[in-house]
């Protein structure tokens, strides 16, 4: 690519780094900059017409990554450069009423996609970009927003699901999204409850390395026995296995890692986990629960989950 492209707006942006070369058809990201302020620039040569009218249906919201620009005829998008994200801060000893603020400004940008009845399908803690306001050291957030919404998708009336494709990061997905749907908004609520243990535990509950696998054993396998374990009661499991409807590989695959909970090898639930060093752990245990039931319709909503709670003593608009 040239090392300066010019926007439908006329500002010419200057490439200073490649973040990102996937190679195509799928996206390059790079940083650039007019001279004055520093932008991302993504390349996304597949479906862009389709992910440029999703921009559009979202419009403007303050806690969902917007385009400031375009350029139409490379394909690229252009969005305001934000210096970090939620998977790098929570290594780092930032106050929990902080994080909690990053988590109410990301289930807000959520609530603002769902409202237009947009689901993400790519909920995860480096998909949350944060800007700090200086300096650093006293954190305090400028700016939070829900960020890659490549993969999202319209909902078209209340059937309307995402089926036929495991969405996602292994590690950050929805039941629903391990089996290829139907995939609907309370796939990102499961995975937001994901990225609420990671931010405020640092503990990645589905984080697998493959090097320590025996040969032969399947990462995803390990993941589907880690979600039933913590969080598939027995009614719910029911009720998942219902959701998922003509899909009868997939609930024999649930069912058999299901069924090796027994004796010996006992669930480890979320609800009974000890030693969680969290302000409000009583009140933060809920809204897990609530976000992470394995049954979709049980789940909060992302409205819902931001009137929970654990949420209260944080104040931010709700837009």
């Amino acid at each position: 690519m040239a090392r300066s492209v010019v926007g439908k707006s006329g500002r010419i942006y200057t490439l200073q780094e490649t973040i990102q070369d996937m190679g195509r058809p799928l996206s390059c990201v790079f940083r650039a900059s007019d001279g004055t302020n520093e932008f991302i620039l993504k390349e996304v040569p597949q479906d862009w017409n389709a992910r440029l009218q999703i921009y559009n249906l979202i419009g403007s919201s303050p806690f969902v990554r917007n385009l400031v620009d375009t350029v139409p005829e490379r394909k690229i998008f252009v969005f305001d450069h934000l210096q970090t994200n939620l998977l790098q801060l929570a290594q780092k000893d930032l106050p929990q009423s902080t994080m909690k603020h990053i988590l109410k400004c990301t289930l807000s940008g959520i609530a603002a996609m769902h409202e237009k009845d947009i689901i993400h399908n790519d909920i995860k803690a480096n998909n949350i970009m944060v800007q700090m306001t200086p300096p650093e050291s006293e954190w305090k957030i400028a700016k939070v927003q829900v960020v890659d919404l490549e993969d999202s998708a319209h909902l078209r009336g209340p059937e309307s699901a995402v089926i036929g494709a495991q969405v996602g990061n292994i590690m950050w997905r929805s039941p629903e999204a391990h089996a290829m749907g139907p995939i609907r908004k309370p796939s990102d609520i499961f995975s937001f409850g994901l990225v609420c243990i990671y931010a405020m535990t640092q503990i990645l509950p589905f984080a697998v390395d493959e090097s320590e696998l025996p040969e032969g054993i399947d990462p995803l396998a390990v993941v589907l026995e880690l979600q039933i374990s913590y969080f598939a009661e027995v009614d719910d499991l029911n009720a998942f296995l219902r959701y998922l409807g003509d899909k009868p590989e997939w609930v024999e695959i649930f069912q058999a890692v299901a069924s090796a909970f027994a004796g010996d090898q006992p669930r480890r639930p979320f609800r009974l986990w000890e030693g969680i060093d969290v302000d409000q752990a009583d009140s933060f245990r809920s809204l897990i629960l609530g976000l992470t039931n394995f049954d979709p319709a049980k789940r909060l909503t992302a409205q819902q989950a931001l009137e929970h709670e654990w949420f209260k003593d944080d104040m931010i608009p709700q837009s």
